[in-house]
Order: structure tokens, then sequence, then C-alpha cells
């Protein structure tokens, strides 16, 4: 008996419409399956959803109560190309979505950009430079940070740091 890999996500969204918009729009997903709105499953309570893949993962999107893990190390963490940094970093600014990154790991050749969605939950895309040596000279090209990703994450102390 063993796992073969991730079935779904299930995040409970504030807005089921603003999530779905996001996933899709924002995070480049596209709707696989819908259920909960049909008449029948009104009448039946089911509770609306909406399965959003983004690359290999879907995220079983649900119109009830969140629950919003707190602290940095509860995210879910996606896998981008580093080609599409500054594609992402564009689209975050342009969007008017607050980012964390480019964030460099110490000695690793991954670079981070953490967000919220927009009912809260943390996400990350982490993309591979290839070395260390990259990813540093990336990462300081486009004035991002290095170090305890805890330490710089706070909004407002992230902020602070880019001016300095």
């Amino acid at each position: 008996m063993r796992i073969t890999g991730l079935d779904h996500l299930a995040l409970a969204v504030r807005d089921l419409g603003e999530s779905e918009d996001f996933y899709t729009r924002i995070l480049g997903g596209s709707v696989i399956h819908r259920h909960g709105d049909k008449p029948f499953e009104k009448a039946a309570g089911r509770t609306p959803q909406v399965w959003v893949k983004v690359g290999e993962v879907v995220f079983a999107l649900n119109d009830s109560t969140p629950e919003v893990p707190k602290g940095h190390f509860v995210h879910w963490a996606l896998k981008g190309r580093f080609e599409d940094i500054d594609h992402w970093l564009g689209t975050f600014r342009r969007e008017k979505i607050k980012h964390y990154g480019p964030f460099g790991h110490g000695g690793l050749g991954l670079i981070s950009i953490y967000f919220h969605d927009p009912t809260g939950y943390l996400l990350e895309i982490g993309m591979d430079a290839g070395s260390w040596e990259r990813a540093k000279a990336e990462v300081k090209r486009r004035g991002g940070l290095f170090g305890n990703t805890q330490a710089t994450y706070d909004p407002d102390e992230w902020e602070y740091a880019q001016r300095k």
C-alpha cells in the first residue's frame, strides 16, 4: 500500500467568485469541475465548489467558512520556472497583490515569491535558478532579500527592508 500523489487541496474560501478569478486569471489555472450550483444540488444542501487546476495541483475551492492557518511555515508552495520570475513580479505589482520576494534561501539555488490568495492562504512560487551564485545575483538584481523568511515576512517589515 502506498500514496501515489496529491489528488487535490480543499480550501474553504470567503468568496468563491473572487477566488476562482484569482486562481484562474492570476495563477493561470483552469476550471476542471464545478458543483453545488445546480438547483438539485442546492436543494440537497451541497456546498458550492470550483475545482481549479494550477500546473499539476488541483485546488478544490469551496464556498464555506475559511479557517486560514497562521504562521509562515504553513503554506502551499507551487513550482514555477525561473524564466518566469519577472512575469510573476510584474503581475503581482500590476494587480496590486502584496508579495514578498524575490527571496533567496542562503546557500541554495532556489528563489521564492510569497503571497496570499484573496482569502488569506499563504502561497509560494518556488523557482530553481540552478545554483546559489546565480540565485544570489538574480535576487540582488531585483532588490530582493535573503535569510530567514520568518524574520522578513511581515508586509511592513518587508517594505521597510526594501526601502533601506
